[in-house]
């Protein structure tokens, strides 16, 4: 019998474990945004009848947590791979879009308008993440 050794993953390969890392955070991150701020969109839209500042708010919320998810799946995966951001932004634009539609959010121009921006932003976060962790690493050998 032959003993089996684990291999090392070559830098740049694509990994999946990432891409869920990701996911999670996109998806909890616009959750739990929306469920602590809700009581203030509601005041926003339905008693002072300012929907495009609560759309704007809840956009701009939407578009941090994009970019901060691509920056900590493109700080933390190994090798040089920003793929793993851009997928995860969009597998988690889809699943907020399907977890809106059972709450009836439904809202099918904010999704085509704002779908690019968020997967931009999870790659732009996923560029800056592999900076980070290049500059990281060539800090640590110096």
């Amino acid at each position: 019998m032959t003993k089996r050794t684990k291999k090392a993953k070559p830098a740049g390969r694509f990994d999946w474990k990432w891409v869920f890392a990701g996911v999670l955070f996109m998806v909890a991150g616009n959750g739990l945004a929306w469920w602590s701020l809700r009581p203030l969109f509601m005041d926003l839209i339905d008693r002072q009848d300012r929907l495009m500042t609560g759309a704007g708010l809840m956009g701009a919320l939407a578009l941090t947590v994009y970019f901060l998810g691509g920056l900590l799946v493109g700080r933390m995966s190994n090798g040089r791979t920003v793929q793993e951001p851009a997928v995860a932004g969009v597998l988690g634009l889809a699943i907020v879009f399907v977890l809106q539609l059972f709450l009836g959010m439904v809202n099918v121009v904010g999704l085509v308008i704002g779908s690019p921006f968020c997967f931009g932003l999870a790659y732009i976060g996923g560029v800056v993440g592999e900076r980070w962790q290049s500059w990281a690493h060539r800090r640590r050998r110096a």
